[in-house]
């Protein structure tokens, strides 16, 4: 990798060049050797001093167009060097060896050591997904690519109806990525931890930083970051909050760090302004389409023994229109039912190749039961909200 002619070596016979210009030309060879040798550190270490030597020696340059462009050619490499800089993700986390009891809790408790959930796991949410790829996922796997204007956000939040696979997504970001994946509810933090959520939420940040690249999924966010109370409020609760928020900060203020936080509710109506400040995308997880709901009605029968024609599926399809996924899953598990309810008391003796296939009258029998858990009125709110402070699909 050669920069604008430093660091270049020629056939021809060089100009005599004063001392300072020879020093320079050499740590630039130095700089040049270590970064395509991939020594980062040091490469950043280099590139950094000559820069400094450049500006140094400009207003004695003659052609300070041509020099200020060299020097602006080694400022975006050493950008670029510093991201791949960043030092491997520990093993494990230095609150771990002190035996810190609020890192053994997130160990034991909020840590998904394998997520294991992929894009192709989740049916359809194909604007989701590809906004979740370009902002989160390549910039993680790609930091040097990812600079300046195209950095990463540092807090995202994913909102919808209940039952639309938010939770998924999250784990798919971190399986994707690469990434440590905690995973924490507010219920859980502040019900069991109730009174000790701040220095968890303090260790928790401490632990997602030593093992970064990770992601900090909080379920539910709405129940700790919801818009302030005000006199009401309970001092637990706020001091829980503003320490999550102070938390975000520094994440946020350290452009080097690798750590998102990625919350996921079914209000965001209700979150306080000061976090959807930091939550920079905020991105809608809508009830799933035709396509998307053939996807999950297939997959959900795929273990099971059935009689449905392709007609039949059309149908279902049809008549799940503004079900959830969770409703559509509830909806299998109600037609699964119908072959178990038609053998009556038979049931404790039969062998199961006795039983009959899933057939299209169970469906039609667990349509009259199942309904969408989702109502108009609420679905309109969704979508005004995300109009106003989402992300456009």
């Amino acid at each position: 990798m050669h920069l604008f002619g430093f660091g270049r070596r020629s056939s021809t016979p060089p100009e005599p060049e004063d001392a300072r210009m020879a020093a320079l030309r050499s740590l630039a060879t130095s700089a040049v050797a270590a970064d395509e040798a991939h020594a980062y550190a040091e490469a950043l270490e280099l590139y950094t001093r000559l820069i400094q030597r450049m500006l140094e020696l400009l207003p004695g340059v003659p052609d300070q167009g041509s020099w200020k462009k060299k020097i602006e050619g080694y400022i975006t490499r050493a950008e670029q060097v510093k991201a791949l800089a960043v030092p491997p993700p520990p093993t494990t986390s230095s609150l771990v060896a002190q035996n810190d009891p609020y890192a053994h809790m997130i160990l034991d408790e909020v840590l998904d050591k394998s997520p294991g959930v992929h894009w192709d796991d989740i049916a359809g949410l194909s604007f989701a997904k590809q906004t979740l790829q370009e902002a989160i996922v390549l910039p993680t796997l790609r930091p040097d690519l990812f600079t300046g204007l195209c950095s990463p956000p540092k807090g995202a939040l994913l909102f919808g109806p209940p039952g639309t696979g938010k939770t998924m997504l999250a784990k798919a970001i971190a399986t994707e990525a690469k990434a440590t994946f905690f995973s924490i509810t507010a219920s859980t933090l502040t019900s069991k931890w109730m009174g000790e959520g701040e220095k968890l939420v303090r260790a928790l940040f401490e632990m997602a930083r030593e093992l970064q690249p990770s992601v900090i999924f909080m379920d539910e966010i709405d129940a700790v970051l919801s818009a302030r109370a005000g006199a009401s409020e309970h001092e637990a609760s706020r001091r829980l909050k503003n320490q999550f928020l102070v938390q975000m900060d520094g994440v946020a203020s350290r452009s080097a760090d690798r750590v998102l936080v990625l919350g996921a509710t079914n209000l965001p109506f209700e979150l306080d302004e000061a976090l959807l400040r930091r939550l920079e995308k905020r991105i809608y997880v809508p009830l799933p389409d035709a396509v998307a709901r053939q996807a999950l009605l297939l997959h959900a029968l795929k273990p099971h023994s059935c009689t449905l024609t392709p007609r039949d599926i059309a149908r279902i399809v049809r008549e799940t229109s503004g079900f959830s996924g969770s409703d559509v899953r509830q909806l299998c598990k109600e037609a699964a039912m119908g072959p178990l309810r038609s053998v009556g008391a038979r049931l404790a003796h039969i062998s199961k190749d006795e039983l009959r296939p899933i057939a299209m009258s169970d469906f039609t029998a667990a349509l009259s039961r199942v309904r969408p858990s989702v109502s108009e009125a609420t679905l309109g709110r969704f979508d005004a909200w995300n109009d106003a402070h989402g992300a456009s699909s």
